[in-house]
C-alpha cells in the first residue's frame, strides 16, 4: 500500500466518525433533547424538525471545512496526476544503438529496442 492510500484511508477513518459523532450527534441533539424538556410535542414537531436539520446543515458545513483543511494539510490527492513522458527516437538511432539510456528511450517510446540485441 502506498503513501496516498493510507492517508486517504486515515482520512476515511476519522472523517467517518466525526460525521457520525459530530453532525449526526448535533442534529439528533436538537431533536432528543427538545423532546426530554418536553418542548417536542406531536404539536411542536414542525418546529423542531427544521430546527435539528439546520442545526445538522451547520454542522455538516463546518464538517465540510474540516475535511477540506486537513487534506490541504496532508496534501491528499484523489486522483493524483500521472505525468507522460515522450522520447523521440528515430529509427535511424535505433540501428547499432546498445547503451541502457537508449534502449530505454526506445522502450518508453514503444519502438523497437530489440534491434540493439
Amino acid at each position: 500500500m502506498n503513501k496516498q492510500t493510507e492517508k486517504i484511508l486515515h482520512l476515511l477513518h476519522i472523517f467517518t466518525a466525526d460525521l457520525i459523532l459530530q453532525v449526526f450527534g448535533g442534529a439528533g441533539a436538537i431533536w432528543g433533547f427538545s423532546e426530554v424538556l418536553g418542548l417536542r410535542t406531536p404539536d411542536t414537531v414542525w418546529f423542531w424538525r427544521p430546527t435539528a436539520s439546520f442545526i445538522g446543515a451547520v454542522f455538516f458545513a463546518r464538517w465540510i471545512v474540516q475535511l477540506d483543511a486537513h487534506i490541504k494539510k496532508e496534501n491528499i490527492e484523489f486522483f493524483p496526476k500521472q505525468i507522460k513522458v515522450e522520447v523521440a527516437v528515430d529509427d535511424e538511432e535505433q540501428v547499432g544503438l546498445c547503451d541502457t539510456q537508449k534502449a530505454i528511450a526506445m522502450q518508453a517510446t514503444g519502438k523497437d529496442y530489440e534491434a540493439c540485441k
